[in-house]
């Protein structure tokens, strides 16, 4: 497996982790901004762990400065209440997912009738999902929730992907002119979404522990949807 990172759930980590090795090498304090960055990147770690521990119900600002081990009139320096915070974590959660599966995508556009292409296009998003299983279960679980940010934040990523797919689909000649066509495309891009989600679950919880053949049954279901090439109003 080994991605090359952990995209989602460790961007803050490993930000903080990039800060401090830079800190190291070049041997001299933190300037002003660098050292605000960094508390900055402190605190959106701690909400994190918060949420993954108990939900977004234990992110209170004094909780998080508590769990970042910064001073509670601290967090006020760089959010002004519980929801810009939250706001600002699900855009490091989910943004970075979408940026990586869209280089997968432009790539596997090259070459479009490359189906081991087509294979590094699903194997991106298990690779990531399973480096980051807390946060990817967590995503599932507040889709649905009204007035959430984190589940508006999924939503919204979710929706950008459907989106993405169905350009996708349009750049390799599925009818795509009329609003019936349209939507057709939406529904096969829900459809391998909503696969690529459960086969991850699958791989994550042992029931599907060889990912090549997890790899096998997402390239086959390809194979189904594109039929629909072939339809036109």
């Amino acid at each position: 497996m080994g991605p090359q990172r952990c995209l989602a759930a460790g961007f803050a980590d490993s930000t903080i982790g990039e800060m401090a090795t830079a800190r190291s090498k070049i041997a001299r304090p933190f300037t002003r901004r660098e050292a605000k960055a960094l508390t900055r990147q402190r605190l959106l770690a701690a909400a994190r762990r918060l949420i993954l521990a108990g939900g977004e119900n234990r992110v209170a600002a004094s909780a998080v400065a508590r769990e970042a081990g910064v001073a509670g009139a601290t967090f006020y320096e760089h959010f002004r209440n519980r929801d810009e915070l939250m706001k600002a974590l699900a855009k490091d959660l989910f943004e970075e997912l979408r940026r990586e599966l869209n280089k997968r995508r432009e790539e596997a556009l090259q070459s479009p009738n490359d189906e081991d292409g087509l294979r590094q296009e699903f194997r991106t998003p298990i690779e990531i999902l399973a480096a980051n299983p807390d946060v990817f279960r967590l995503a599932l679980r507040v889709r649905h929730h009204p007035g959430s940010p984190l589940g508006d934040s999924s939503r919204r990523v979710t929706g950008n992907m459907r989106g993405d797919i169905v350009g996708e689909l349009a750049a390799r000649g599925y009818p795509a002119s009329t609003a019936a066509e349209r939507r057709r495309l939406e529904m096969i891009a829900d459809i391998h979404i909503a696969a690529t989600e459960v086969m991850a679950l699958g791989y994550l919880s042992g029931r599907y522990p060889d990912l090549d053949e997890v790899l096998d049954m997402l390239v086959l279901l390809t194979r189904g949807t594109r039929l629909a090439r072939g339809w036109s109003d």
